[in-house]
């Protein structure tokens, strides 16, 4: 078959050619695949953390609410006209995200803002548990009895000056609005988000024969094999991603997550067919065979009068080719002739031109995310900041308020095993503190429970970790961790000289009395409290200006 040296050149250069273009296409696609592969990918667990983010801010938005209504003197005291007119004020701020706000109060009576209410028979609200060590509570989705479809109970606890449970105000957020801040997401062709709750069951999802029906699963099924695999890590990681096949179309599927801060548990996940993923690559590639097929053809056809000058330009192509695979960067010297030869090489050149311009969108698409990402981060720690400090502080004296004091008790005290020695805890009570006020003036009274708290902050800046509150009124709080009885004798003591020496005109002198009590074993905060302003009381009894241990 191969006699003449004509045929065997043709024959031998075009196997040469097709192994070549072959190498080329082969190693052209796998580069590029995985790399747009893995920009995908980052790409859209980005946009899943960005949306999960924001939408967390936004459940963030209705606690804060909620909270806020709950602080109302009004409500407190079981007002009905002012509670009813807090829970359609409710519906109003929630810009048409809520579709009901309710009430609870301590008999278990629900009122709602449509004026329907109904007795409470939950066995959680019979005993108050959901609220223990909770400020808020966000429900899976459930079929509301008002409204008779499945709705997200977002609620807070409304709590007396005890700290203990007095009723709960609530707003009920249908799926249809979930679905609708889901819709806004920005995602490529042929890519859909949906959400899951803690339970595993979808609460939206574009398909709605899925919506409240299909509950998750950490076992692959056969119709969904791989996505078992997936719900398992979304068990143990915050964002993620996992490969699955949809036999329904024979289509293999990209699914990125992230879980969503204020709701433990739920994920925002983002699906992606990886035949969108690849769409143009497979096209460009496309492109490439066509083109080669067309140039190879014409090889054929002209091998004879070219074979001599075709080796130094294939060489030269090859050289550039190549590095221009092995290097986006690279400047690719396209080759101007009029033959087969310039023409495959423009051709190479346009591939490869398309292939870096698609890659270089998609990183510059990563960017651009990941910069509004942190833009976004950045506003939600400034406002968390600003929310913590206006819940955690005393607006006169800047000093821990009692709310922040119980809960720094509960993390920094109670739960500490580091220390050897049990905490002390230390009531003071400034002298005479109302002929202060009715001799100069509230205003100056208040410039003396800012001068003393200035100066037990002072004190407590020298290396120890004392923790100071603004009890209410006069009365402050110091808590002293891992200190001996002689220690915080001593500390009393030097407390004492230091705010009779200071200066706190126009008061001459300022002292305080203050009761001095060490936790005991098995004691609670409470009783622990106790003992400690019953021996303030008592060293106000004995003459003042003095402390006495509880």
């Amino acid at each position: 078959m191969l006699k003449t040296i004509k045929t065997k050149i043709i024959t031998t250069y075009s196997l040469v050619m097709i192994a070549f273009t072959s190498t080329l296409l082969l190693t052209t696609f796998l580069t590029e695949r995985n790399r747009v592969l893995d920009l995908e990918l980052e790409k859209s667990i980005e946009i899943s953390r960005m949306h999960a983010e924001i939408l967390g801010h936004e459940f963030s938005r209705y606690i804060t609410m909620l909270q806020m209504v709950s602080y109302n003197p009004e409500i407190q005291l079981r007002n009905k006209d002012s509670i009813d007119f807090q829970l359609k004020k409710l519906l109003t701020l929630g810009k048409g995200d809520f579709i009901n706000a309710i009430y609870i109060d301590q008999d278990l009576m629900l009122t709602d803002a449509n004026g329907n209410t109904n007795k409470v028979t939950h066995p959680a609200f019979l005993k108050a548990e959901q609220w223990a060590g909770k400020e808020y509570n966000i429900s899976t989705p459930v079929f509301s009895r008002f409204e008779k479809k499945p709705v997200i109970i977002v609620a807070v606890p409304i709590l007396n000056n005890l700290e203990q449970w007095t009723g709960t105000i609530g707003v009920a957020l249908p799926l249809s609005a979930i679905t609708k801040k889901l819709s806004f997401i920005k995602l490529t062709k042929g890519s859909y988000a949906w959400l899951a709750d803690s339970n595993g069951m979808i609460v939206s999802h574009p398909d709605e024969r899925f919506i409240m029906k299909v509950q998750l699963s950490t076992t692959n099924s056969d119709t969904f094999p791989g996505f078992g695999d997936i719900v398992k890590r979304t068990q143990v990681e915050s964002h993620g991603y996992g490969h699955y096949l949809d036999t329904r179309i024979n289509e293999s599927k990209v699914v990125t997550f992230a879980k969503i801060s204020n709701l433990p548990g739920w994920n925002l996940f983002v699906t992606t067919k990886k035949s969108e993923v690849f769409h143009e690559v497979y096209e460009i590639l496309s492109n490439v065979i066509v083109t080669s097929v067309v140039l190879m053809l014409i090889f054929l056809l002209l091998i004879n009068r070219l074979s001599r000058n075709l080796v130094r330009p294939l060489l030269r192509l090859s050289k550039h080719v190549k590095a221009s695979v092995n290097d986006k960067h690279h400047q690719f010297d396209v080759i101007e002739s009029n033959d087969e030869i310039g023409q495959l090489s423009k051709a190479f050149d346009d591939a490869f031109k398309k292939i870096h311009s698609h890659t270089a969108y998609l990183e510059e698409v990563v960017s651009r995310r990941t910069q509004e990402i942190h833009s976004k981060n950045v506003i939600l720690k400034s406002q968390n900041k600003a929310l913590e400090d206006i819940a955690s502080l005393d607006p006169l004296t800047h000093l821990y308020n009692r709310r922040a004091f119980n809960v720094l008790i509960e993390k920094e005290v109670l739960h500490n095993t580091k220390h050897s020695l049990p905490p002390t805890l230390v009531v003071l009570d400034i002298d005479h503190f109302k002929k202060i006020n009715d001799q100069f003036g509230h205003d100056v009274g208040d410039d003396i429970l800012c001068l003393l708290a200035h100066e037990l902050s002072e004190t407590n800046q020298s290396g120890n970790d004392h923790i100071t509150c603004r009890w209410g009124g006069e009365e402050f709080v110091i808590l002293i961790p891992n200190a001996s009885k002689d220690t915080v004798s001593s500390y009393m003591t030097a407390l004492q000289e230091k705010i009779a020496n200071a200066n706190f005109s126009p008061i001459e002198k300022l002292t305080f009395s203050a009761g001095v009590a060490t936790m005991w074993p098995d004691e609670t905060f409470k009783e622990w409290f106790q003992r400690a302003d019953r021996a303030m009381y008592d060293a106000k009894a004995a003459g003042r200006d003095n402390f006495i241990w509880g």
